[in-house]
């Protein structure tokens, strides 16, 4: 079941408000002018300005996921997963730069309650467990490499859309050869 518009118009609004504010600036009343609705409607989907945080963060979280998973073929060989993964999330966080920031954000912020990203333990984690549980990459903590991967496609992506620094599809395939260099078993 999708969620209703006026609650995608809140959360969007939202993640409006944090790039241009940060949490701190992004008050519910100039939510509710940004996202179009009366402060009630807002309250009638969120008892409070940290329970929206956190339903958002998920929200953002699950964009990713179904993001990447849209352009995946299980059947594939985990190498071609690997560079397709890596390449799927770059495109997600350079045309979603509000979701990288509020990330950033969340992640780093008392809002934050778990106090780890959701890198260890959702799918890319799992993923990047399963290269190391069926031989395709050197045996380390999974956690290292969500790391590395993570760290990887982040940074690059922040280049991009911070530094205004392009790189060409041959270049984020370069990037990601060296990563899987880097990774890889045998």
């Amino acid at each position: 079941m999708g969620i209703s518009e006026k609650k995608r118009a809140i959360y969007e609004s939202m993640l409006d408000l944090v790039e241009a504010y940060g949490f701190h600036g992004a008050s519910m009343s100039l939510l509710a002018k940004e996202a179009k609705v009366a402060a009630g409607t807002i309250y009638h989907y969120f008892s409070s300005k940290d329970e929206l945080l956190k339903e958002l963060y998920i929200y953002c979280k699950e964009q990713v996921e179904d993001w990447v998973l849209a352009e995946l073929d299980e059947r594939q060989p985990y190498k071609e997963r690997f560079y397709k993964r890596w390449l799927s999330l770059y495109e997600f966080y350079t045309a979603h730069p509000k979701v990288l920031v509020f990330f950033e954000q969340y992640i780093n912020s008392p809002y934050n309650q778990e106090r780890s990203p959701h890198h260890f333990r959702g799918g890319f984690f799992q993923f990047l467990k399963e290269g190391v549980d069926e031989g395709y990459l050197k045996e380390a903590k999974p956690e290292l490499y969500v790391a590395l991967y993570m760290g990887s496609v982040i940074l690059a992506a922040k280049i991009k859309i911070f530094g205004s620094i392009s790189f060409d599809m041959e270049d984020r395939k370069l990037l990601v050869t060296k990563l899987w260099t880097t990774l890889a078993a045998g």
